[in-house]
């Protein structure tokens, strides 16, 4: 992300109580308001981690919808209600990410994401998210599985990314956990710590293991793959301009 502009008064008036979060400040806020976060999940996951990170002012969000559109369209309107510093859309139609919409608002290019959040808790979410993992670069990736058991990949610099991290990130669902929600949030929180640089913040890629309400934290690494190298080693390469 590329910080050009300081906080207005106005900016700092709204966003203080998390300004005066240790580890946050200002610097952190700015960091936010540059950030452009990729959001994958079903409307009732997206809808509490959109309104969360559009009220904590993270600046441009670009949702990837599974299945019906009509229902993220309506998030993206109350967003714009909750906070005009946050500006969200849903992925444009031919971003081969199953959607069919022409209408669809956000840029038709490959993407470099700041965080690719990813709250999975069927087959589809799984697939859109090992679709976009394919086709659009993310500095930073946090996957949620929420279904059972739950558990939280944090992936603040690939490798590993979502693809190569020997967890089986992105497998078939089982059912949905019992916790799914908490875990979600608690996803969301974490995404809030990596998108605004928190003080402090794990620099490895860890793995949340959750038993219940109760979590449990191990390093994540990349899985076997001999000599092969996986998309996340490799540039991604952009058309040339005609």
């Amino acid at each position: 992300m590329v910080l050009t502009e300081t906080l207005t008064d106005g900016q700092i008036e709204r966003y203080s109580r998390q300004i005066i979060v240790p580890g946050v400040g200002g610097r952190g806020q700015e960091r936010l308001l540059a950030a452009h976060a990729a959001l994958v999940a079903r409307p009732k996951d997206a809808a509490a981690a959109l309104a969360y990170l559009a009220g904590a002012g993270v600046g441009r969000i670009t949702i990837y919808p599974v299945g019906n559109r009509a229902p993220y369209t309506a998030l993206i309107e109350r967003t714009r209600d909750l906070n005009a510093d946050a500006k969200a859309a849903l992925a444009q139609a031919g971003t081969k990410d199953g959607t069919d919409d022409a209408t669809a608002d956000a840029d038709r290019s490959p993407a470099r994401y700041d965080l690719l959040l990813a709250l999975i808790g069927d087959t589809q979410t799984a697939d859109a998210a090992a679709r976009l993992t394919h086709e659009h670069q993310a500095s930073a990736a946090l996957i949620a599985r929420l279904d059972a058991p739950a558990r939280i990949a944090i992936l603040p610099a690939p490798p590993p990314c979502p693809l190569c991290a020997g967890a089986d990130l992105l497998h078939a669902p089982r059912a949905r956990a019992a916790n799914a929600g908490v875990v979600a949030m608690a996803a969301v929180a974490e995404a809030f710590k990596l998108l605004a640089g928190l003080a402090g913040q794990q620099l490895e890629s860890t793995l949340i293991d959750f038993d219940g309400y109760a979590t449990r934290t191990r390093p994540l690494g990349r899985e076997a793959r001999g000599e092969r190298r996986c998309i996340c080693e490799v540039p991604l390469k952009r058309e040339e301009p005609s």
